[in-house]
């Protein structure tokens, strides 16, 4: 009986450790492509777009790795793409191929503005923050998309991008 006990201690331990080992070494051997750089500019009705995400998403049928690629466009309306491999690792620039790209940027609905809206945010979360409940008026209106389908749904995206190894791709996307 004992040493039923004790051989199966033995199994339970190699066994943890063995997948401790497994573990480890995966993380520490993820084989992370190469990427290349990629940056560019969106405008919507001639002016540059603020605030909007563009994500680039692989058409290839059977990626040689998941990746989450986006950027948020600065006051210029360009960005700088980063492909996130996991929680943990990020590389600047995408795995080269074609992409479908998509740009989203939700805004206030109707003629509320920005402020208007981060102001009817910030005073639900001190409700909220305070253990009270918000009545219909006091909760922020939905958001609405800004950018037409033709651009911010990515089964019907027009935009496209090629990406090419070992130079810097740059991208112009001109909204109507």
């Amino acid at each position: 009986m004992f040493f039923s006990q004790y051989f199966a201690r033995q199994q339970f331990l190699l066994l943890l450790l063995v997948l401790g080992l497994a573990v480890g070494c995966s993380s520490a051997s993820l084989d992370i492509p190469d990427t290349a750089s990629v940056k560019g500019t969106v405008t919507y009705k001639g002016e540059p777009l603020k605030g909007a995400s563009i994500v680039f998403s692989t058409t290839a049928t059977k990626p040689s790795m998941n990746a989450t690629i986006n950027a948020i466009t600065d006051e210029k309306g360009q960005f700088e793409l980063k492909s996130y491999f996991g929680a943990r690792t990020e590389k600047r620039g995408v795995i080269p191929g074609t992409y479908k790209v998509t740009v989203l940027k939700m805004v206030p609905p109707g003629k509320m503005t920005e402020a208007e809206y981060q102001a009817k945010v910030t005073e639900a979360d001190r409700i909220v923050s305070g253990g009270g409940v918000l009545t219909q008026t006091q909760t922020p209106p939905e958001l609405k998309q800004l950018i037409p389908r033709q651009y911010s749904d990515v089964t019907v995206s027009e935009l496209e991008a090629t990406v090419v190894a070992d130079q810097e791709n740059e991208f112009q996307f001109d909204l109507n």
